[in-house]
């Protein structure tokens, strides 16, 4: 037997006790469990348990109706998808304003829609969106067009189907070649 085959076979030796330790510890430590479970489990009577709390079925109001889950899916897959577009086009009213193409940010949208599917209200409720690269010595100016044309152009959407009832959707969107 070569120095390199008994070495090997040191090492299959030693791995193999280590497991048969570890497995020997697991297993004792598993059966502790089962014990105090045990412990536990024979304590009990059968009867109630005095320390514990109970709550005998109390009336809760009514929470009113809300909008399914698909038709709520719907409203954000149309914004994303179809309407999106209004957001370029609003934006780029600025860049050609202030004559810069680097204007970019965050806003947030709130838009309420009736049963038929038609926006009755829109608010710009956060916006971030301001020149991100300016000539030096000049201060970065923010979308002055962008708040007015996007609230403008939301009062023309339509989502099909529509809500449930009148339901106001907020969504959060990003603008702009920096993103």
């Amino acid at each position: 037997m070569t120095s390199g085959t008994r070495i090997l076979s040191a090492c299959v030796v030693v791995l193999a006790a280590a497991s048969l330790a570890t497995g020997c510890a697991s297993k004792r430590q598993t059966e502790k469990q089962n014990n105090n479970e045990g412990d536990l489990f024979s304590q009990y009577d059968g009867a109630n348990y005095d320390d514990m709390e109970t709550v005998e079925g109390d009336e809760v109001d009514d929470q009113g109706d809300s909008v399914a889950p698909g038709t709520l899916q719907n409203i954000k897959d149309t914004i994303e998808n179809v309407y999106e577009r209004d957001f370029g086009r609003c934006l780029q009213k600025d860049m050609d304003a202030f004559e810069n193409r680097w204007i970019a940010g965050t806003f947030t949208l709130s838009v309420t829609i009736n049963t038929e599917g038609k926006v009755i209200g829109a608010e710009l409720t956060q916006i971030d969106i301001e020149e991100r690269k300016v000539p030096k010595g000049k201060t970065a100016r923010k979308a002055e067009i962008f708040p007015g044309c996007v609230e403008e152009s939301a009062y023309k959407w339509e989502f099909d189907p529509p809500p449930e009832i009148e339901y106001t959707h907020t969504y959060s969107g990003k603008v702009g070649e920096a993103f």
